[in-house]
């Protein structure tokens, strides 16, 4: 993947580096972390301008961050059921999904875009969830900004180790995603409990 990555950054430039992040934001499963720091490795040999990869990924950050929102926007619930058995999610936890969002969305999206899982789905559901477009707008090109400029200056700092650093990567983001879930669970049973007791 490492390979393709520097192939298509040095064939195609910053134009690779924002469709790639793009394409992730609308839910496909392609590596955006990993294509800003190998472009911004590629900055620090001198071969392109890290000030022009961190702009190409905030781009391609905000498109993907609203295609994502669109798709949920428009398909909704009835797209997220009819996908069921892809993303393992049924229509108690979408409802679930839904309120959660109406009460920690706007945090929910910023920080998502440093998470891979969260990432793809956190735009999604705040489509379905309604989250106002000029509300989720702010968010996601503030977090998509500053996910830019924070991988984009690893990159460029770490560009002659690469491999180490997407090692280093791959396992922090394994680590963030690993909490996620635990979180998650912890709240579905809190909640669980708490309706219980009522």
């Amino acid at each position: 993947m490492l390979e393709f990555l520097q192939h298509a950054v040095e064939r195609y430039g910053y134009f690779a580096i924002a469709l790639i992040v793009t394409l992730e934001g609308f839910g496909l499963p392609l590596p955006g972390e990993t294509a800003v720091v190998s472009a911004a490795a590629f900055a620090s040999r001198g071969s392109m301008s890290v000030v022009g990869v961190a702009i190409a990924a905030a781009v391609g950050a905000l498109l993907g961050g609203s295609g994502g929102y669109w798709i949920g926007r428009i398909g909704g619930r009835p797209l997220l059921l009819r996908y069921q058995h892809l993303i393992h999610i049924d229509g108690k936890r979408i409802a679930r999904a839904e309120a959660y969002f109406k009460r920690h969305g706007v945090k929910t999206v910023f920080f998502a875009r440093f998470i891979a899982l969260l990432r793809i789905f956190g735009s999604l559901f705040a489509g379905v969830a309604h989250m106002p477009f000029v509300t989720f707008t702010l968010v996601n090109l503030a977090g998509g900004v500053l996910w830019a400029a924070t991988f984009s200056a690893l990159g460029y700092s770490f560009g002659r180790n690469l491999p180490l650093l997407e090692d280093w990567l791959g396992e922090i983001s394994l680590a963030l995603s690993v909490m996620v879930v635990i979180a998650i669970v912890w709240f579905w049973r809190r909640n669980r409990t708490q309706q219980r007791a009522d």
